[in-house]
């Protein structure tokens, strides 16, 4: 999480765009993530043992940043994937990438998912002041899965009218509706332990 990826971004050129901005903004929710749970995992005493499962808790973070990371490459190579299926007018192939224009920003909403549910336990054993963090986390990784909604959500039209469009929209309003939920818990749940200080 470089600036290399914030200087391509702000380039006059369609690519990295929308969906590869909401994967790194999910990545630094996960990145803050992994600062309080290492700091929380280095605060832990052997008295504390069993105690917090922080280091394993730790791995789950890692894994879905790294996700992320790899999400944020992939929306960029099935953005060039649609534009050469366009050129080239193919419609099987135009509808393959469109596919995969819909379903890679949907894997960045679920890997959001998997973020807000790590931010949950992490939010629950962390100590108070490091709870104002985890908010921030909570805010980038809402701003991630409703970005990458709006992305995918754009490809949409694209799609002839048949039942691939409409079960990718049914999927895209499920993932968003149940993101949305649990995304005001966790939010709501981090919130409460602030206001107890």
């Amino acid at each position: 999480m470089d600036s290399a990826f914030l200087q391509a971004l702000a380039q006059a050129r369609p690519d990295p765009g929308g969906g590869a901005a909401a994967a790194h903004s999910a990545a630094l929710g996960l990145a803050l993530l992994a600062k309080v749970v290492q700091l929380e995992h280095r605060r832990q005493t052997p008295e504390q043992t069993p105690g917090f499962p922080w280091h394993d808790l730790l791995g789950r973070v890692r894994l879905v940043a790294a996700a992320l990371m790899r999400l944020q490459a992939e929306d960029v190579e099935a953005y060039a994937q649609l534009t050469r299926a366009r050129t080239q007018g193919d419609p099987r192939k135009m509808a393959a990438a469109l596919d995969e224009a819909v379903a890679c920003p949907l894997r960045i909403m679920q890997q959001a998912q998997e973020g807000l549910a790590l931010m949950a336990q992490g939010g629950a054993g962390c100590a108070h002041h490091l709870v104002a963090d985890l908010l921030v986390a909570c805010e980038l990784l809402g701003a991630a899965f409703r970005g990458a909604h709006h992305i995918a959500r754009a490809n949409l039209p694209l799609m002839d009218q048949d039942s691939r469009r409409v079960v990718w929209d049914e999927a895209l309003s499920h993932t968003l509706e149940a993101l949305e939920a649990e995304w005001q818990l966790v939010r709501a749940e981090l919130s409460g332990r602030l206001a107890c200080l």
